[in-house]
């Protein structure tokens, strides 16, 4: 087979890729071409590997992602969540030449597949969610309607128990009568107001022992 870019005559194996993809050119060819672009890409710079990024994966330019951020109050489109609280991690292995590795973007670039066009700027969390959903809005409400189903209320918070001891007057020897509530109360007892906070206890003498709740 003669390969288009070098005119030479190849063994078929040399037309596969390493993921045995068919390749219009060479083996040879590949590699010569992946060096050139690493020498290349070496004498850029971070700033300018992370401008080259841009420009060959969503023809971006710099100015014009930070303009997606702005508009975007820096944050994402999605979840809201601000990059200033996303974790900043490098891109690929270390450098060689120990020049410091392309910085990842906090937020990444959300683009149609079949489009190509961009969308705007998201945590990789929600760029991954949208792209395992194969940017199906179908999917995306079905899963939110599934997660739906399954959420409760926050269980309320039950009211402490409060208590009342009334000890009789006129049995001083008697057990007290205790009555229990749900929460504070306040009582009258004996032409008295007798307020009691949640979870507290308190305890009267009365000849009666009849209260009212107020």
């Amino acid at each position: 087979m003669r390969c288009p870019r070098c005119g030479h005559d190849r063994t078929p194996e040399q037309f596969v890729s390493a993921a045995g993809r068919a390749t219009q050119s060479c083996g040879v060819c590949r590699e010569r071409s992946r060096l050139t672009n690493r020498r290349r890409r070496d004498g850029l710079g971070a700033d300018g590997r992370r401008a080259d990024n841009l420009r060959q994966k969503y023809g971006l330019t710099p100015a014009e992602y930070d303009a997606l951020r702005t508009a975007q109050d820096y944050r994402c489109a999605v979840c809201r969540v601000h990059e200033s609280d996303l974790k900043v991690v490098a891109v690929g292995r270390p450098r060689a030449d120990g020049s410091p590795a392309t910085e990842a973007f906090r937020l990444v670039v959300d683009h149609c597949h079949t489009a190509g066009q961009v969308r705007g700027l998201l945590r990789a969390a929600c760029n991954a969610l949208i792209g395992h959903a194969r940017d199906s809005p179908e999917v995306l409400h079905a899963a939110a309607d599934y997660v739906s189903r399954f959420q409760t209320a926050p269980p309320s918070r039950r009211a402490a128990l409060t208590r009342l001891r009334i000890l009789d007057s006129q049995q001083p020897g008697r057990p007290a009568q205790t009555v229990r509530f749900r929460g504070a109360v306040t009582v009258l007892i004996d032409g008295y107001e007798i307020h009691i906070p949640e979870g507290a206890a308190r305890t009267v003498v009365s000849p009666t022992g009849i209260f009212e709740l107020l």
